[in-house]
């Protein structure tokens, strides 16, 4: 066999040269992979608000649950409170089309909530308590064990919970 011409070979030399260029620069990578961020959770609020704060022994308070931030669709919580101050005296209804159930008992109501478009308002959840002691509004206290937006996102780990 005979030997390549030295001008066979600087092509050849060449087109390996240029070809493990090509392939380096083809190949070129960051050198910290870019990945795509979780999109950042929305801010969520809870708290309850009363009709009255200073509401005087022997009158009914309305306490609300409300939720600031994303459109809220689905809530389930637990409404805790003084029941030697505070008596339950039934869910208040509310016309916005959500379905809403609970289970009350001295001293805590469990709750789920859940409107496809979100609570109108932000307003989840309410309920009338009569008052024996004004100190005990003091005592309600939301907990909140599921909620998720419209959207199908769970904002739970978000949210900030505003008792009185």
């Amino acid at each position: 066999m005979s030997r390549p011409s030295l001008s066979a070979r600087r092509v050849h030399r060449t087109l390996a040269t240029a070809s493990a260029l090509a392939l380096v620069v083809a190949c070129t990578e960051p050198h910290k992979s870019l990945q795509s961020e979780p999109a950042p959770t929305p801010t969520m609020e809870a708290r309850i608000e009363l009709s009255d704060s200073v509401a005087k022994p022997g009158t009914e308070v309305l306490a609300t649950v409300h939720l600031i931030g994303s459109p809220v669709a689905s809530i389930t919580a637990r409404f805790a409170y003084d029941s030697a101050g505070l008596e339950f005296v039934r869910e208040e209804p509310m016309e916005d089309g959500a379905t809403r159930v609970s289970n009350p008992a001295p001293g805590l109501v469990r709750f789920a909530a859940i409107a496809s478009q979100g609570f109108a308002g932000g307003r989840a959840y309410a309920v009338r308590l009569a008052v024996r002691r004004t100190a005990s509004l003091q005592s309600l206290r939301l907990l909140v064990d599921e909620l998720h937006t419209a959207a199908h996102v769970d904002v739970r780990a978000a949210l900030i919970l505003r008792n009185p």
